[in-house]
């Protein structure tokens, strides 16, 4: 394991009778930024996690920060802090005996506590019970527990999938914070929008096995996914002009359709093609009265990884 690596993972399997959860898993994650580790519902993302935190047995290694996750668990788990799909949390304590509880577990001074309590928004609610919390500030308390002992690494489990577009984003302000102050993320998801927006590094589970992994850009790159321009001409008489200079600029598939009675010419570019070909048109004095970009995004990417677009 190197010394930029938070986590390493080496052929971890996990099996419940003859079912593989987790099978043959080999990856890393290096130390800084969000790493979204991403997949489908059943793709064994949260067995792993589980795998990661020692809560269950499993074959193959796993190293925290060099530490062996089986073989030195407490010093290991000092440097995580884990927030689960669904909040383990009592009830009828309230949001500061909540704390406490945890607290007095690590033996983190009860001084800490307004801290976290402020930094997740919970301030006032802090003798309020659990029970009364909505599943958004539930998922803030579990947040504020992970960072009781000041872990320099996350683990999080699905923590947006059960709130409302609101509370995700609030969420996320909070995770950005924690990237500024140098935390490593590891967040499990199956919401591409959760990648989109806050990770670059990806790693792609599906049947419970490593799909691929790598920064986000990268993937796109080496998937070669197409970005779809749509493009209209002060002048439609100039369109079959355009189009022979577009097709020599590299666009793909150029086509033109009548779009709210108004001719639009259609193509396929590479994502990094695009200002060349819109120059191009410029350069040849055709005039370009308005377009617009469809980037390939994650979804397109995860279902041309696993083969779910050729289906």
């Amino acid at each position: 394991m190197s010394s930029a690596q938070t986590i390493s993972i080496e052929n971890v399997t996990k099996t419940y009778g003859n079912f593989k959860a987790v099978d043959g898993m080999n990856s890393s994650v290096e130390r800084g930024g969000v790493w979204a580790l991403l997949g489908p519902n059943g793709c064994g993302k949260t067995t792993l996690l589980k795998c990661m935190t020692g809560l269950i047995h499993y074959e193959g290694d796993i190293f925290i920060h060099g530490y062996d996750i089986r073989e030195e668990g407490v010093a290991a788990r000092k440097k995580i802090g884990y927030v689960p799909q669904r909040p383990t949390v009592y009830d009828y304590l309230t949001v500061i005996e909540t704390m406490k509880f945890y607290a007095s577990i690590r033996n983190v001074k009860f001084s800490r506590i307004t801290e976290l309590l402020e930094f997740v928004g919970l301030e006032l609610w802090g003798r309020s019970p659990v029970g009364a919390l909505s599943m958004g500030m539930k998922q803030r308390l579990m947040l504020a527990v992970a960072l009781l002992s000041d872990p320099s690494t996350l683990l999080l489990d699905e923590p947006t999938a059960s709130l409302d577009v609101r509370r995700q984003l609030e969420f996320r302000s909070l995770l950005n914070i924690l990237i500024e102050e140098g935390k490593t993320i590891l967040i499990t998801t199956h919401l591409l929008g959760d990648v989109d927006q806050i990770a670059r590094n990806i790693i792609v589970m599906n049947k419970g096995k490593l799909v691929t992994s790598g920064t986000v850009k990268d993937l796109m790159k080496d998937l070669n996914l197409t970005a779809h321009m749509y493009i209209e001409l002060e002048d439609p008489t100039q369109i079959d002009s355009a189009m022979s200079i577009l097709e020599k600029t590299g666009a793909r598939d150029v086509s033109v359709k009548e779009v709210g009675a108004k001719p639009v010419m259609i193509m396929g570019v590479e994502p990094t093609n695009k200002f060349p070909i819109l120059q191009s048109l410029d350069s040849a004095g055709h005039k370009i009265k308005d377009f617009t970009l469809e980037e390939p995004n994650l979804e397109d990417a995860f279902m041309k990884l696993t083969g779910e677009d050729e289906k």
